[in-house]
């Protein structure tokens, strides 16, 4: 796979004395030589790039926006008290997240301006995480995301902070960071976020110390490389995340820093960016942000859109600006600059958007393959329609296979109820991350069928084994056979077909050998008021209206309040209700009912 970088982001033109694959190798003698870095910063961004980054802001007012506002909060927080090494359930990551905004956003702030307050603030804060008694290497994400940090800091103001000061930084990033993956880590082999972040975070920190530590460094890269293209594996083949678009973000946005930085320190992106699906999954996340701003929220995921760093960088390397537009939106609202890595959206911004945009439908296989459509772009009202197949049988997986959402007139009527927090549940003794059909994980209600704008059948959960697929029927329609996510035994055949039709979106769905008479329940979940007319409901919302007409089976309507919670464990759903359409099925073991969903 070749090593040749992306459009947008040119590697040096240099040679790397000791490339990391050759260190290795090499005898030990020969790694404990300083590796061939350039001058820090190194890290992400080049000294051309921090140069650049005026130029660009001259004449981008969106990014002249992001700068302004970012470093308005940096002054903002310079208030804030230092943080403790406090844990939430078993997990420093809170800690160790808000490390990285503080860090970043102060280094940020100190180069672009020079004002010796945000040095100050951002050496304090470094010096408190390194006096930390560790970093929490039970939960391992919590080590990786603290070493991003103190990388970042370290690099970025290395040349200003004291000597002694400098020592304790460096010692920490290696006795509570990389030094514990000198020979690799059981999350390196993880084939999900795990694997992104702690092997992101462990390069970012040996190419940190790399001229201080060059034997450790070359043994913590070596082990990097050597399990790198293992999470890469998530993106294949179309770039669909399955995961969904929020842990999209989290593991995408470690990719990113990953390339970024071997790129930066070593003119080298171990090919990563080469990877099937990684640069279309820019397109998947792109499309997974519907007209109202709110996202197609799969999986463990929550419907709110978030800056996404990582989209900025591909959107560079790619060469395709446009990628960003709803990212601009959110600049000029104010939205998501809180985020811990917003500093390098404004580092990474691309180029000036080429002329069109992009297609309106997006398909995609994988393990949770994807369906999404929209009327238009750049238009807050336009129809916007996302469905599923896949189901619960992968990591932060829920029992959603053939749920959707729905965008139209500027609402979100058919909503996904998103993840619980998960040390409300871990603290009762949940255990979240069995997958199997008995796990507790299924009985909390956003996580199981009952939640989800899907199919049931005599109120069981689906089949947490089962795994829905997705067919594409030309540019306006898909089948998803819904088939495997029934309990054996349940049906010979499931199948939820869609078309859309102008504004209008139709389903079909159809079963066939079921159990005579068994209570087949088709469910959208919603925030809207619920009229029911015959075999129509009428949704309103915000002054605009949804109609939601039913033809096929002979279904009985209902439009139970959800809001409260099922049980002790489960967390309150504000405002939230279900349209409820159910009919048996007929003497032959068939149901088939047709669902038509326009406005007004």
């Amino acid at each position: 796979m070749t090593e040749e970088p992306a459009r947008g982001f040119p590697l040096h033109r240099r040679t790397v004395l000791s490339g990391l694959a050759a260190s290795a190798i090499a005898p030990a003698a020969a790694r404990a030589q300083p590796l061939a870095l350039p001058p820090d910063p190194r890290l992400l961004v080049t000294a051309a790039d921090w140069r650049q980054l005026e130029i660009r802001r001259a004449a981008d007012p969106d990014l002249a926006l992001l700068v302004t506002r970012l470093l308005e909060r940096a002054r903002k927080d310079l208030a804030l008290p230092p943080l403790e090494r406090k844990l939430e359930g078993r997990r420093l990551l809170g800690v160790s997240r808000e490390f990285i905004r503080r860090v970043l956003l102060w280094s940020f702030a100190r180069r672009l301006t020079g004002d010796q307050v945000y040095l100050e603030r951002a050496r304090r804060e470094m010096l408190q995480v390194a006096g930390f008694a560790d970093w929490n290497p039970a939960h391992f994400l919590d080590v990786a995301e603290m070493t991003t940090g103190m990388a970042i800091g370290y690099d970025w103001l290395r040349r200003e902070i004291p000597t002694d000061e400098r020592a304790l930084v460096r010692r920490a990033i290696v006795d509570k960071g990389i030094a514990q993956v000198r020979n690799g880590h059981p999350t390196f082999r993880m084939k999900n976020n795990w694997g992104q972040v702690c092997i992101g975070g462990m390069v970012l920190g040996a190419l940190a110390v790399g001229d201080e530590e060059p034997e450790l460094a070359a043994a913590v890269l070596a082990a990097g490389k050597a399990e790198a293209f293992t999470a890469l594996a998530a993106y294949k083949p179309d770039g669909v995340y399955p995961e969904g678009p929020s842990y999209w973000v989290y593991g995408t946005s470690y990719e990113t820093l990953l390339v970024a930085a071997l790129r930066s320190a070593l003119a080298t992106d171990w090919g990563l960016m080469g990877a099937p699906g990684l640069a279309r999954s820019a397109a998947f996340y792109a499309h997974a942000i519907g007209p109202t701003g709110r996202s197609f929220n799969f999986a463990d995921g929550g419907e709110g859109q978030e800056l996404a760093t990582p989209l900025f960088y591909l959107a560079r390397a790619l060469n395709v600006p446009t990628l960003i537009a709803a990212k601009r939106a959110m600049i000029r609202q104010n939205q998501g600059l809180g985020e811990r890595f917003a500093p390098l959206a404004a580092l990474w911004w691309p180029g000036e958007a080429e002329a069109g945009e992009p297609a309106r439908h997006f398909f995609g296989q994988g393990p949770q393959p994807v369906a999404i459509w929209r009327s238009a772009w750049n238009d807050p009202k336009a129809l916007y329609f996302a469905i599923k197949g896949g189901g619960a049988n992968h990591n932060h997986g829920h029992m959603d296979a053939g749920s959707f959402v729905l965008d139209l007139d500027g609402i979100r009527w058919a909503v996904d109820l998103g993840m619980q927090d998960y040390n409300s549940l871990e603290s009762r003794g949940i255990d979240l991350w069995s997958m199997k059909q008995t796990s507790p994980r299924w009985q909390v209600f956003r996580l199981g069928s009952a939640a989800h704008n899907t199919l049931t059948i005599g109120g069981s959960l689906h089949n947490a084994a089962g795994m829905a697929s997705l067919d594409a029927r030309g540019e306006d329609g898909a089948v998803i056979d819904l088939t495997p996510v029934f309990l054996p035994g349940q049906v010979q055949r499931a199948s939820r077909a869609v078309r859309i039709d102008g504004r209008a979106v139709r389903l079909r769905d159809e079963i066939s050998g079921a159990r005579p008479g068994a209570a087949i329940r088709w469910a959208l979940t919603t925030r809207a008021a619920i009229t029911l007319e015959d075999r129509t409901a009428v949704l309103r919302q915000d002054g605009q209206v949804l109609r939601v007409r039913f033809e096929g089976a002979p279904v009985v309507l209902g439009a139970p309040d959800i809001s409260a919670p099922r049980s002790e464990f489960d967390a309150p759903n504000p405002g939230a209700r279900q349209l409820l359409a159910t009919a048996p099925a007929d003497a032959a073991g068939s149901w088939s009912l047709a669902v038509t969903l326009e406005g007004g």
